[in-house]
């Protein structure tokens, strides 16, 4: 994973690139040779002056290469292992701490505003140190080792465990506004439109994600939203559902 170093260079790369300016023309335009600006970049290592210089050179403020910086680095998709998944859940408790955490919020916001004893907070810094989320320095200080896009696997422990808790909750919605949609359709498909329908879905859920867990992350009006997606062969007797015996199962 790229350091805070790495990627200004890269956004500096980047930002040369779209005006089409070579490292020929900025060592021109900052004093040094081609082969020293070369150096710089393939050993991503500037001094911050010589940094100051090359945004100078190219009309672009550092505060901006800084922002570019950042978005890079939370773009970047952090996917845990299963081991860490089924170490999380063992503790429901570690694992919404865990997932403050990633989202930026401090060890003391945490602690003040969920009265965690701190024992209990002690032994989930370990735990997560351990895990090489985090590294736990003195005083219970830490520093955040993976980036705020981090993901869960499918059908994994965590997914199994968000599905089975938060779910029902979410389909007891009304699904009305502009930015909502719900159907449930029961039909007969014959295997070939089935094949055909489920890669469609599969390809829904893979661009959702995609688009969720990139830069869309970093939009002031970004909402938390939900995708399900459920497919598959099921029996249903309108009759039992008419007369409230039971709903669709799966076979």
């Amino acid at each position: 994973m790229a350091d805070d170093a790495t990627r200004l260079v890269d956004a500096l790369k980047e930002a040369l690139r779209e005006q089409g300016i070579p490292y020929r023309e900025l060592a021109d335009r900052i004093g040094v040779s081609e082969p020293t600006i070369k150096r710089c970049f393939s050993t991503r290592r500037f001094t911050l002056e010589r940094l100051e210089a090359c945004c100078e050179a190219i009309g672009v403020p550092m505060l901006d290469l800084a922002r570019r910086a950042r978005a890079e680095a939370t773009s970047e998709i952090y996917r845990l292992t299963l081991a860490q998944e089924r170490r999380l859940v063992a503790d429901v408790g570690l694992f919404y701490f865990f997932w403050m955490l990633v989202h930026r919020h401090s060890v003391a916001s945490i602690q003040r505003r969920y009265t965690i004893p701190k024992r209990r907070l002690h032994r989930w810094l370990v735990e997560l140190d351990r895990m090489a989320i985090i590294e736990l320095r003195d005083a219970d200080r830490v520093k955040l080792i993976v980036p705020s896009n981090v993901v869960w696997n499918e059908d994994g422990p965590i997914e199994r465990l968000i599905v089975a808790r938060s779910l029902p909750v979410f389909l007891r919605g009304r699904f009305r506004g502009d930015d909502e949609y719900f159907r449930f359709i029961v039909g007969k498909l014959s295997p070939e439109s089935m094949a055909t329908f489920r890669a469609k879905l599969i390809r829904l859920a893979a661009e959702v994600f995609e688009q969720s867990a990139g830069t869309d992350a970093l939009h002031d009006d970004a909402k938390t939203t939900a995708l399900v997606v459920a497919f598959g062969p099921a029996e249903f007797s309108l009759r039992d559902v008419v007369e409230g015996r039971t709903t669709v199962s799966r076979k």
